[in-house]
């Protein structure tokens, strides 16, 4: 494209962002090209429009951005904003005093990124692709009946009251605890599969065979803890105005197993994922952007999170927070598992 298309076609994305307002070349001249004619933007405006990346919502009106034209902004236009002290202080103050507990934590995160953003946010929880230990605890509840508390890496936590085959007191439930602890922390399922095919019948063997199941269930559930943040926020946007809209949106956030194999599948091998209306696979989304970023302590755990929104956003400042976010959760999460 040449250098005044694209920055007229910048102006334009920038502009129709802050006012939601068709642009027009009066107003691109006046605020943005002082050394252009207005016919002269005129004509750059029709041929950007011929070309797909603007159209005009009504003959007498301005232009507007086309999901063409806002990929076209965020693959080569786009600036990311730097992030405001306020803002970089808020995020680093919330996080870093984000619970231990793995679905509270996601569920600050989900506020934080709602609020630096001023859209709807998702967040999912930091998970691998096997659950491994973290902690094991036992608390006798009658001679017979244990409470079985498993704690997984990405510290969400399972509970269990499982029956044992013969009465136990509490402080050798302690030490079994413990020594069962020893061999199992850092283990995944089949690991502990093949320590509890070693063992003969009794209590041990008889509690490995619950945290075996606990594992699995670990792993068909943890990556649907996705919690979403903000709704409010969309009503405040224009384009949500109409409630049918909306309410298409609120489907696909409602659904946490849905909405988290669509994160799955758009985040793929990339860090950054930026999915500009039409181009979102899901119907029900094809008027809104959804940017989403990772997030971890280490390779083996990763989480998602990201925003929500109309495709009017305000993406060089959405990019910068949301990667602010990451960052910060990221380090929180390393601390909680040190």
């Amino acid at each position: 494209m040449e250098a005044r298309k694209r920055a007229i076609l910048k102006a334009v994305v920038q502009e129709f962002t802050t006012s939601a307002v068709p642009v027009g070349s009066q107003i691109l001249a006046n605020r943005y090209f002082l050394n252009l004619s207005s016919a002269t933007i005129r004509n750059e405006l029709s041929n950007l429009a011929d070309l797909g990346y603007l159209v005009q919502p009504h003959t007498s009106a301005g232009r507007i951005p086309s999901d063409q034209g806002y990929r076209y902004f965020v693959d080569f236009l786009m600036e990311t904003e730097p992030l405001p002290r306020p803002v970089k202080v808020f995020i680093e103050e919330q996080v870093q005093g984000a619970p231990a507990d793995g679905q509270l934590f996601v569920e600050r995160v989900a506020m934080v990124v709602a609020a630096v953003t001023h859209n709807a946010s998702v967040v999912s929880a930091a998970y691998g692709p096997r659950a491994r230990i973290k902690h094991l605890d036992l608390v006798s509840l009658d001679p017979q009946a244990v409470l079985l508390i498993l704690l997984m890496e990405g510290n969400l936590l399972r509970q269990q009251v499982i029956e044992i085959s013969q009465p136990v007191e509490q402080g050798a439930l302690s030490r079994l605890a413990g020594r069962i602890l020893k061999n199992v922390a850092g283990k995944d399922r089949e690991e502990v599969g093949s320590l509890a095919e070693r063992l003969t019948p009794g209590v041990e063997n008889e509690v490995l065979s619950q945290v075996l199941v606990l594992l699995d269930h670990f792993e068909q559930g943890a990556e649907t803890l996705v919690v979403h943040d903000g709704v409010r926020n969309l009503l405040k946007q224009p384009e949500f105005t109409d409630t049918a809209r909306l309410h298409e949106v609120l489907e696909i956030l409602e659904e946490s197993r849905h909405l988290s194999a669509l994160l799955r599948q758009l985040i793929m091998e990339s860090d950054l994922q930026v999915v500009i209306g039409s181009e979102n696979l899901t119907e029900q989304l094809r008027s809104c952007t959804v940017v989403l970023t990772t997030y971890g302590p280490s390779g083996r755990l990763k989480g998602t999170l990201g925003v929500v929104g109309p495709t009017r956003m305000q993406y060089g400042q959405i990019v910068a927070r949301l990667g602010a976010v990451a960052r910060a959760a990221s380090q929180r999460l390393a601390e909680i598992a040190s």
